[in-house]
């Protein structure tokens, strides 16, 4: 799993193994994590939110 960050945009791009890109761009969506991390709740919002400061 990779994950692409545009703060420009404030978008982020997915990238899980043999997989198309996933775009994630509304505050609201909960963005995927690896398993070691699945406790781990985090919004494309929060994520910027916590870049942007």
């Amino acid at each position: 799993m990779g994950w692409l960050i545009d703060p420009d945009e404030q978008t982020v791009f997915v990238y899980l193994s043999k997989q198309q890109p996933q775009v994630f761009d509304r505050p609201e969506q909960s963005l995927p994590v690896p398993s070691f991390a699945n406790k781990l709740d985090l919004s494309v919002g929060l994520l910027f939110n916590w870049l942007l400061e």
